[in-house]
């Protein structure tokens, strides 16, 4: 695939911008000291994206920082500890200032001067605006994610940006609920950060069959390559 022939780049917000798993951590770190417990990583992310999913699922336009102060109530009670009100409050309203990745800046900043740049926002408009505002103004539109018809609401920003579909080029994350999972009716990338090596450089950057990078590092050194050829 190349990604020279494309006009715009669509980015989602977690596993691509902003380090959500990196920020849920920090935050269940007060919880999990609480239960004094030596939980593994894995199983409380597992526990955050099967309750996010379920209760997503009973509240669609539930703003995210309730969404997660219901996910912390219900981890701290399969961690049989008691819910503590004012602890679940501060899990909730940590959503708006998870981690940027450090590479994001400086690759959004580089891919700005190729593509029109246009981010998928989260379900929370307001989480949007906490998101960009961390990051350099290079966006070009936003597009609204507040649980109607999301294939409707690209289709309108395609059209007002004078763009196809096919000039499109999302860039999702490997979470399980990014939103760029239900437009896959065309081509997309993946980012495939390891949280361990956030940095390092994967054979799939120079991989020219399939779109999948282990940073938007990797990304701005794929580019590179491609305009090289």
């Amino acid at each position: 695939m190349r990604i020279t022939r494309y006009q715009a780049l669509g980015f989602s917000c977690y596993g691509t911008l902003v380090d959500r798993e990196g920020g849920i951590l920090e935050a269940l770190r007060p919880l999990v000291a609480q239960a004094g417990l030596s939980t593994h990583p894995d199983w409380l992310l597992g526990s955050y994206h099967r309750l996010a999913h379920e209760l997503r699922q009973a509240a669609p336009t539930a703003s995210q920082t309730s969404l997660h102060l219901r996910i912390h109530q219900r981890l701290a009670q399969e961690l049989q500890q008691e819910a503590d009100l004012d602890a679940s409050v501060a899990f909730g309203n940590a959503t708006t200032c998870w981690p940027v990745f450090e590479d994001a800046p400086g690759a959004l900043q580089y891919l700005s001067k190729f593509y029109r740049l246009v981010l998928l926002a989260s379900p929370d408009d307001g989480e949007a605006v906490a998101v960009t505002a961390r990051l350099p103004e290079v966006f070009a539109a936003v597009i609204p994610n507040r649980g109607g018809d999301l294939r409707q609401a690209l289709d309108n920003t395609l059209e007002e940006l004078g763009l196809a579909r096919g000039d499109l080029l999302p860039i999702r994350g490997s979470e399980p609920d990014d939103p760029w999972n239900a437009l896959v009716d065309f081509p997309l990338c993946t980012l495939r950060r390891d949280r361990s090596r956030p940095w390092n450089l994967s054979r799939q950057a120079l991989d020219g069959t399939r779109c999948e990078y282990a940073s938007l590092a990797d990304l701005v050194h794929a580019h590179q390559t491609a305009l090289r050829a």
